[in-house]
């Protein structure tokens, strides 16, 4: 019996082992049928693909340099909850502290829309300080800036456990928008985040400037579907009331940064072992020129291994092996790259080795493409660059320098091809790029027989031009005078008098544009809607000052690194037209008035709206560097009441209307 049972269990095994065999030979045979339908699909699909860009190619490209599509795109409504808190951070691993975010995260989670759409944005104040949202390089539509988020100006402040809905129509505006509070000083803490607005498919764009290829430029309208955003912060280690306290009672100067974040990620570099000064003037370990007073906020650097960012490069080629996934990553020949500086201290040089980069775009629009290797970003402004990807896979290193003479600090982010590396272990930090490689010198400045961006040439795509004539002149001079209270204060303007911090907690000047304004103020008014308004600013400081007009761009006319000795700009063009650009001039929110110069702007006025004029340098704006401006108040709006009625709380004037009263 035992014999046949064993004879048996053999026969089932044989049977088993024969079953197993025919199954997994079944199923080979259908996978490697299913393989094979996949990679005929992927074929059929990418010839189809092929054949459909090509004939979109020739419909869009011959003769009208926009992308039409077969139906415009419906606008929507597009809603977005932002819950403003406070968490413990540590950006770039060398400190723990306490920072502003929104949803969670600094800086905030980026908006997406589509130009045309209206975007309702609900706030939620969950810290435990007044705030509100400014939008930058927003126009508000019909007169409504109240939704601005100026606060003392266009609105109230939002108290906390408040809520407040700011809604903008993205109508005729496109790009990268960033915001941040503009009540007092929680966006050098973390405060800030972006708005993508992607643009109009109807939208003219410059990209056949660069290639008349019409699969180039097809590529290149592919890389607006999915652009990196490079946001470069300047990053403390301590937060910014503190360092006010310390500006008060020591006459310390917040200039000196720990670190350079890019999109919330970085690392602490230290002073660089070969400086060891800046114009003569002795550095300390952070690389900053030290102060003065002698007064000290960090008194040694620690470095710390934080990462870096990294921008994946998708770049293969498709083949009958290519998977699905490779026409998931669009096959992108090209990266369109948004860069923003929130930072509102340090303007920065900006290169990726071994790549070009097409500069199409500010914070104004398309402008007619330049090809660079080393771009400039001021406090505040934001430069969109297009960037081939046609190198060798691995990781490019995109440098961002400190132009500086206060301090030298670098940061870094990586442009990355898919490509197996070698040499790190798992957990070693990202290696700091060599500087070999770089296009510029560690302080920032360019090296021999590389091309530097030129501003002057970012003439608007289409054509532009400015008002031939000016209604009004507004001559502004940037300046300070000391605090007659406090001898570390000094006291900036632009108008005659400091528009102080404490002014953000009061009424909107919105509300009431008849009002009488207590003395001494700033205050613009007698703006009539449709006027040409050009503004003249001097600097009295040796020092390079980024400036700002809330809602509009204007026109850059002209700048000079001496004072202007004429009237008015018509005057300036008679004597000295070489100087004033009336044909082509640039145009954007963001412009740099020179250390000791001057700097002509104009645009129109054409709907009633409140706004301001200021700089976007944190300590001069918060010294009271502002002015607030009412456009088109022979034709002021109704204010809704909810704004009026906004929750708030009554503050007087304090006694001696000083900076930090």
């Amino acid at each position: 019996m035992s014999d046949i049972k064993e004879s048996h269990v053999q026969y089932d095994a044989a049977v088993f082992k024969t079953q197993r065999r025919t199954g997994i030979l079944s199923m080979a045979a259908k996978a490697t049928s299913i393989v094979v339908l996949i990679a005929l699909s992927a074929r059929l699909l990418y010839q189809e693909i092929v054949a459909r860009r090509s004939t979109a190619h020739n419909e869009t490209y011959l003769g009208e340099h926009h992308l039409e599509s077969p139906s415009s795109r419906i606008p929507e409504t597009v809603y977005y909850q932002l819950n403003l808190s406070q968490s413990w951070r540590n950006p770039d691993g060398g400190h723990w502290r306490p920072l502003f975010v929104g949803n969670n995260e600094s800086p905030f989670p980026t908006i997406n829309v589509n130009e045309g759409d209206l975007l309702k944005i609900n706030i939620h104040n969950d810290l435990g300080l007044p705030t509100t949202v400014h939008w930058v390089g927003v126009r508000h539509k019909n007169g409504a800036t109240w939704n601005d988020g100026s606060s003392g100006v266009t609105q109230y402040p939002i108290l906390p456990r408040a809520n407040w809905t700011s809604v903008f129509d993205t109508s005729e505006d496109w790009g990268l928008k960033w915001f941040l509070d503009h009540t007092s000083t929680p966006s050098v803490d973390g405060m800030y985040g972006r708005v993508w607005i992607r643009p109009s498919p109807q939208r003219a764009r410059p990209y056949h400037l660069i290639s008349d290829d019409p699969v180039e430029i097809q590529n290149m309208v592919d890389a607006e579907e999915s652009p990196a955003h490079l946001t470069v912060y300047n990053y403390q280690h301590k937060p910014m009331d503190w360092l006010l306290a310390q500006l008060q009672g020591e006459g310390y100067d917040p200039y000196c940064f720990n670190s350079a974040l890019v999109n919330g990620k970085g690392r602490v570099h230290c002073k660089p072992e070969r400086l060891e000064e800046i114009d003569g003037n002795p550095v300390d370990a952070n690389g900053c020129v030290k102060q003065p007073t002698g007064a000290v906020a960090y008194e040694d650097c620690t470095p710390s291994n934080g990462d870096y960012e990294v921008c994946l490069a998708i770049f293969q080629t498709l083949t009958f092996r290519s998977t699905i996934k490779v026409i998931e990553t669009h096959n992108r020949r090209w990266i369109l790259l948004n860069f923003v500086n929130p930072g509102l201290e340090h303007p920065w040089r900006i290169s990726i080795d071994d790549h070009d980069m097409w500069v199409v775009a500010n914070d104004g629009g398309f402008v007619e493409p330049q090809k660079v290797r080393v771009l400039t970003l001021t406090n505040a402004e934001r430069i969109t660059v297009l960037v081939k990807l046609d190198q060798e896979p691995k990781d490019y290193a995109i440098r961002i320098y400190a132009m500086s003479r206060l301090q030298f600090i670098q940061t870094y982010a990586m442009l990355r091809y898919p490509h197996r590396e070698f040499g790190r272990l798992l957990g070693e930090p990202m290696p700091r790029p060599d500087e070999k490689d770089s296009g510029m010198e560690i302080d920032g400045s360019v090296k021999d027989g590389v091309t530097l961006l030129d501003k002057s040439k970012l003439h608007p795509y289409p054509e532009i031009e400015p008002p031939k004539k000016a209604d009004i002149t507004l001559r502004f001079r940037a300046t300070g005078a000391p605090d007659p209270y406090n001898p570390y204060i000094t006291n900036c303007s632009l108008n005659g008098s400091p528009w102080q911090i404490f002014r953000g907690l009061r009424a909107p000047l919105a509300i009431d544009p008849k009002q009488k304004f207590p003395e001494p103020n700033p205050i613009v008014t007698g703006l009539p809607l449709g006027s040409v308004v050009d503004i003249i600013v001097e600097n009295d400081l040796p020092v390079t000052l980024p400036m700002y007009k809330h809602n509009d761009p204007t026109f850059r006319l002209g700048t000079g690194d001496t004072k202007f000795n004429w009237i008015d700009v018509a005057d300036a063009q008679d004597h000295h037209p070489e100087v004033i650009n009336l044909k082509n001039p640039p145009l954007g929110y963001v412009h740099e008035l020179p250390a000791g110069g001057w700097l002509a702007l104009r645009w129109k006025i054409t709907q009633p709206a409140m706004t301001m004029f200021h700089v976007f340098r944190v300590r001069y704006f918060v010294l009271g560097m502002q002015v607030p401006m009412f456009e088109g108040d022979d034709h002021w709006p109704e204010i809704p009441d909810y704004v009026k009625n906004q929750p708030h709380v009554d503050f007087e004037l304090p006694e001696h209307m000083g900076i930090f009263d």
